[in-house]
């Protein structure tokens, strides 16, 4: 399930809700003021990529290499 981001318009309280996948914010309420008028909001994920990530090594050149097979 992933995890939805919502903020309060009365009290503009940002919290986290687990959900099933396309569900609104129906039968919720904000943690801090229970208030009902909730906003979806866009969440942002980050990533990291590593200082070595431009120096991979080249792919094997052997046949099956690469497969998971030995």
């Amino acid at each position: 399930m992933p995890l939805y981001e919502y903020r309060c318009q009365s009290c503009q309280k940002r919290f986290e809700v687990l959900q099933r996948l396309g569900e609104d914010a129906a039968g919720l309420e904000c943690p801090k003021c229970g208030a009902a008028k909730l906003e979806k909001l866009f969440s942002t994920f980050a990533a990291t990529v590593s200082a070595n990530s431009a120096s991979a090594p080249a792919a094997c050149e052997r046949p099956g290499c690469g497969s998971g097979f030995t």
